[in-house]
């Protein structure tokens, strides 16, 4: 893929603390790809690192680690996202979790469907209106109805779960959401 960054074997092997010539096995293993440069080097394209270290339990290198990815939570599910290794910023009410998705760029904000003296329909509609969060994906969560649910997905939720799910449930959507880079 053009315009992609090529890596050097060397880079790989200072950080994994390796030999070059045991990244060099590697690719001839097949265990890494790796392409062949215009002076006949080998380099590797950072997509293939990740799978790499994703595949073979190898720590990922800051230098190909994908940028962080911040949920923003009012509270829901919180513990059980932080988990996931995601960026998680707990908010103390639904008013808090907009604020600070709309100031500080999330990649992704966690509502309640219900909370007290809180117009999450509203609060949608606000965000979709709002440039900067415009596009911002939306999970929320605990919709008691159907009719809410297709509600709050009408007014600019991305997904809606409804009352009766499970922690993971909430992790599952999230990863859909934010699928890895």
């Amino acid at each position: 893929m053009a315009g992609q960054p090529l890596l050097r074997l060397s880079q790989l092997a200072r950080f994994w603390e390796v030999n070059p010539r045991t990244i060099m096995t590697w690719i001839r293993a097949g265990r890494l790809a790796a392409i062949r440069s215009p002076g006949n080097h080998f380099r590797v394209r950072v997509a293939d690192v990740r799978a790499f270290c994703e595949r073979e339990g190898r720590p990922v290198p800051p230098f190909v680690a994908p940028p962080t990815r911040r949920v923003v939570t009012a509270g829901v599910a919180a513990r059980a996202l932080r988990l996931t290794g995601l960026v998680v910023d707990a908010c103390a009410g639904p008013y808090d979790a907009l604020l600070a998705a709309a100031r500080d760029g999330a990649s992704l904000l966690v509502l309640p469907a219900t909370a007290a003296h809180f117009d999450t329909t509203a609060a949608l509609a606000a965000l979709r209106r709002h440039r900067p969060t415009a596009s911002l994906p939306v999970l929320v969560v605990g919709a008691p109805t159907v009719a809410r649910a297709a509600a709050l997905e009408r007014a600019g939720a991305t997904h809606v779960l409804p009352r009766a799910c499970r922690p993971d449930a909430v992790v599952r959507a999230v990863r859909e959401l934010l699928p890895l880079e």
